[in-house]
């Protein structure tokens, strides 16, 4: 479903599926979970492979964002397909989300963001 790597004090979770449905929504929750238990404060999620997710993955992801600002992390979404960008927007959760074009620009935005 995903793999991390480190790169300094960012975790990032690179999505090695095209899609992400149902039949996997709470495997990738949980593992999503997993990824998160000693509380990284700076995350990129990568969705460059995927270019489909429906809306039980929308759910595992809010929650996962919500998951992550409890603890004062910051979660930050990148290299989204033109589709994922329409759900997310006709969703309203582009408001929700931190979204960059790239994992570099993602990068750049957390290493500027003040911490809080």
């Amino acid at each position: 479903m995903f793999t991390t790597r480190q790169e300094n004090d960012i975790l990032i979770i690179e999505t090695t599926e095209q899609r992400l449905d149902m039949v996997i929504a709470r495997k990738f929750k949980d593992q999503l979970s997993e990824a998160i238990s000693n509380k990284p404060k700076k995350i990129i999620m990568n969705l460059a492979k995927t270019n489909y997710f429906d809306s039980s993955v929308l759910g595992a992801l809010v929650s996962f964002l919500r998951d992550v600002k409890a603890y004062g992390g910051h979660l930050v979404l990148c290299n989204l397909s033109r589709s994922l960008f329409a759900l997310l927007k006709l969703s309203k959760l582009d408001i929700l989300f931190d979204i960059r074009p790239n994992v570099q620009d993602a990068i750049e935005y957390l290493n500027q963001t003040p911490k809080k």
